[in-house]
């Protein structure tokens, strides 16, 4: 007979058993991780210390046995040199041939020479003072100019100055005029939340859109996801030009919602950094949007059966099956939108009228090049390398979560079919409630742009224009620079789509087929001027080839070209090497099986097995070639007869009389969203699911 007291301990036994198979609450969760907190960062803080310790010390153990026989570890650490050398150079002849040979030579001689060294050159520049000896003075003076750094020591009080402004609005009770401009910390700070913002914002919208059109069958399905796209079309600068006009205190937004519908409570404008916010997170969301739709077309549906068999539901499967499977997309979205938001150019641009927007990196780098008419003034560098580093910062986090190889998974077997739900025809009007207002404003600027390209006299009380006219597109041929802008920018997109497709196919050929040293170092080489800012670039053009017969003054049409070339590269490498990636290689070996030579195998099976993708590469080169506006700007400065229509964009945007101002820049606009819709379009239908191809990550 067991005792009272064994009873008694048997069943609390018992209890705590049956406890830890009750399911948490979230409250306890949340109370447990909180309480854990602290121990999980001092455990991850002592993992990591005691590995850089152990790093150290077997760093210093190699350190101490090389200096106790310094000559003959020598000669073993020549001689393992040696023969590193001699077994790459004999995998080199194995792999390269004479087609090869001449498609990488070429390829990393366009780059060395147009990227690599206009970069080291930037950072030579910004290095060194008016003697050429090594200094820190060009960085150390960014730290004293308050409209870069907020937190100023002053050498007479021995205070630190600080200039802050932490008012972001003013509200006008005579006027009833709610205005937005967001906090002034300097350009550093400045640019960081921004791109944090828009990123955060992107990623929600983008992100929701993606889960809605991958998961869910409902009408007018097609046609909504089509217009997702759109919104990529209207790069900063286009969107920035319409917007700025519709967000103003007499806007077509104020106008609509505060004098006729009477929805808001005061007239709202948006200025400045507010303004960028706005205008960026309705450009750059489609950027997630097609790397979160990507991902969630390539899980496999068993994966989430499985959970649902195992009782996972709703938003349980999305959170715990759903999302994980898709993040690495997302966070490649995400990350790419944050480096596109903090390079952006345009947005600073036509916002300029307030301090804030000025007070922006790519604004200071810009401000400080462009405006020197060649003579660069040293801080134009050195805070372009401040914005190189964060895009790098960001390019490595996109090299962690996805790569070039990303492809590989997903295409062999092609593209899973998913599973789909049917929307009931309440749900679907639901979803159309939340829809339509998301996408008006996606739209905004492409409404904004057409309407004011199209707008004669507009009184202040009218919801439309008075008049509709034809007359604003008479900037076109009252210019001859601004007519010959459009030919300019369509042979130049044009050359540099050629360059291109040759240069992008031979290396993403070298990349997927052959097994070179140095692979990994190319792939990085050939992928990385997505991440890298191209007014930096457009800064090395100008300290390392300004005044040589290459980029004479006035005649800057050679290095736009290049730019291009270079800058919209990794779309068409990323195409092609999916393409290859889903094409078997046993179709390339049995034709030289057959007697053919890799050159002609090369020509006649991979390349038009590859063909379709290399296409879409290419007509995506093109798109973001002749919209790019930081080098074009920089650059087309120099020579304004040579400058492309984005060039001219700004500079009739800025103009006085009848001729400038935002109704003739919109007609320049209008012509190169409707080039890019097209080809957009065209684009996405040869695409298909392979839809993060278009952001060239």
């Amino acid at each position: 007979m067991k005792t009272s007291e064994e009873i008694e301990e048997e069943r609390r036994k018992a209890l705590e058993v049956d406890s830890e198979l009750v399911p948490a609450d979230r409250r306890s969760n949340l109370m447990r991780a909180l309480k854990g907190a602290p121990r999980f960062f001092l455990s991850w803080f002592s993992r990591r210390l005691h590995s850089g310790a152990s790093r150290l010390r077997r760093g210093a153990g190699r350190l101490r046995g090389f200096f106790r026989a310094p000559w003959s570890n020598s000669r073993k650490l020549a001689s393992r040199t040696r023969e590193k050398l001699w077994r790459g150079a004999k995998k080199l002849r194995r792999e390269l041939d004479a087609l090869t040979t001449i498609q990488l030579i070429a390829v990393v001689g366009v780059f060395t020479a147009f990227l690599v060294m206009p970069l080291l050159s930037v950072v030579v520049f910004s290095f060194t003072d008016s003697t050429g000896a090594l200094s820190l003075m060009h960085f150390i003076s960014l730290f004293r100019d308050s409209n870069i750094w907020p937190w100023i020591y002053n050498t007479v009080t021995g205070n630190i100055d600080v200039f802050l402004n932490l008012t972001p609005s003013f509200y006008s009770e005579r006027l009833n005029l709610l205005v937005i401009w967001g906090w002034d910390c300097g350009a550093i700070i400045n640019s960081l939340y921004v791109a944090i913002i828009v990123t955060t914002a992107s990623v929600l919208i983008g992100v929701f859109f993606a889960f809605i059109i991958a998961k869910y069958e409902f009408f007018g399905k097609k046609i909504v996801r089509t217009v997702l796209i759109f919104p990529i079309l209207a790069i900063p600068f286009v969107g920035a030009i319409g917007i700025k006009s519709f967000l103003g205190p007499d806007g077509f937004i104020n106008k609509l919602f505060y004098q006729t519908l009477h929805i808001l409570p005061s007239a709202i404008w948006l200025r400045g950094l507010a303004a960028m916010i706005f205008v960026q997170s309705l450009s750059l969301f489609s950027l997630v949007y097609l790397n979160a739709y990507s991902s969630f077309m390539s899980i496999d549906p068993s994966l989430e059966e499985q959970a649902e068999n195992l009782g996972a539901r709703g938003f349980g499967l999305f959170r715990s099956v759903t999302l994980p499977l898709a993040l690495p997309g997302i966070q490649a979205g995400a990350i790419l939108t944050f480096i596109l938001s903090i390079e952006d150019l345009g947005s600073p641009i036509v916002f300029q009228d307030h301090q804030s927007a000025r007070n922006t990196l790519a604004y200071q780098v810009y401000s400080n090049v462009a405006g020197q008419s060649g003579r660069i003034d040293p801080k134009g560098p050195a805070i372009g390398i401040l914005l190189l580093v964060f895009a790098l910062i960001g390019f490595i986090a996109i090299r962690k979560y996805t790569a070039l190889r990303s492809y590989e998974a997903g295409t062999k077997g092609g593209q899973w079919n998913p599973r789909t739900r049917r929307l009931s025809r309440r749900a679907t009007l639901l979803l159309y409630a939340i829809l339509i207002p998301v996408l008006f404003l996606a739209l905004i600027p492409h409404i904004s742009v057409i309407m004011i390209s199209f707008a004669g006299a507009w009184s202040p009380e009218s919801l439309f224009p008075d008049q509709w006219t034809l007359s604003n597109y008479d900037v076109l041929w009252a210019f001859p620079d601004v007519a010959n802008s459009i030919n300019n920018t369509l042979i130049y997109g044009v050359i540099a789509t050629v360059m291109i497709v040759l240069l992008g196919a031979s290396a993403a050929f070298i990349i997927a087929r052959k097994d070179i040293p140095g692979k990994t170092a190319l792939d990085l080489l050939v992928t990385s001027p997505i991440a890298l800012p191209g007014i930096v670039i457009a800064t090395g053009f100008f300290t390392l080839f300004y005044d040589t017969p290459i980029f004479m003054f006035g005649h800057p049409a050679f290095l736009i070209v290049m730019s291009y070339t270079v800058r919209k590269f990794p779309f068409t490498v990323r195409a092609a090497y999916a393409g290859l990636m889903s094409t078997p290689v046993v179709l390339e070996e049995a034709s030289q099986n057959m007697g053919a030579s890799r050159n002609k195998t090369f020509y006649k099976i991979t390349l038009p097995l590859i063909g379709v993708s290399v296409l879409a590469g290419s007509l995506l080169s093109f798109v973001y070639s002749v919209s790019e506006v930081s080098t074009s700007l920089i650059l087309g400065g120099i020579g304004t007869s040579e400058a492309p229509v984005t060039f001219w964009m700004s500079a009739v945007l800025n103009m006085i009389g009848q001729y400038g101002g935002p109704s003739s820049a919109a007609c320049l606009g209008v012509l190169l969203m409707a080039m890019q819709m097209i080809v957009i379009t065209v684009t996405n239908r040869i695409l298909g699911a392979r839809s993060a191809a278009i952001t060239g990550i």
